[in-house]
């Protein structure tokens, strides 16, 4: 019998609406995996409304939560899925987890969605770009960008089919 597949789920949380782990932990359940789930951030509702309160995980936050799971060894995963990340210190050491647990599961696969913003206009701090860029892109195995996202990330501009090839 095969092992249940493990997924690091790493994307944010809002309390009112349905997206980021809220809105993916539930139906990956439902199809088998076992998920462990790291939230980047705790908002109220998502940002696109005009009020958003909450909170915003920095580097330190997410060091902390992933050396305990190394620290008791339960850090063996078969998937990590990132989506929004709020501050940049975060998503570099958002980086520096994804290479670790690579170097103990080369075969891992990581599935990204640079959540940044949409129609026009960025919803997080831009400094997340370059560190997209530089950083995450040359590791991801699979980018899941939107239109701006990936206008953003190549800068070239996309507005037939056939500019996004």
């Amino acid at each position: 019998m095969e092992a249940t597949p493990r997924i690091l789920s790493i994307q944010s949380h809002v309390v009112c609406g349905y997206v980021g782990n809220k809105s993916s932990v539930f139906p990956l359940h439902l199809h088998g995996f076992q998920v462990d789930a790291i939230n980047s951030v705790q908002l109220s509702n998502h940002t696109q409304y005009p009020n958003v309160k909450g909170q915003i995980l920095k580097a330190n936050d997410v060091t902390e939560l992933y050396e305990a799971l190394k620290a008791n060894k339960i850090n063996h995963y078969n998937y990590v899925t990132t989506g929004y990340v709020g501050d940049p210190s975060f998503l570099e050491t958002l980086a520096r987890t994804v290479r670790d647990l690579r170097e103990k599961n080369p075969s891992i696969k990581y599935y990204c969605d640079p959540v940044m913003g949409d129609n026009g206009h960025f919803y997080v701090p831009e400094e997340l770009l370059s560190v997209y860029r530089n950083t995450i892109v040359p590791i991801a195995d699979v980018l899941l960008p939107n239109q701006f996202e990936a206008e953003q990330l190549s800068g070239h501009t996309i507005a037939t089919e056939e500019d996004g090839w």
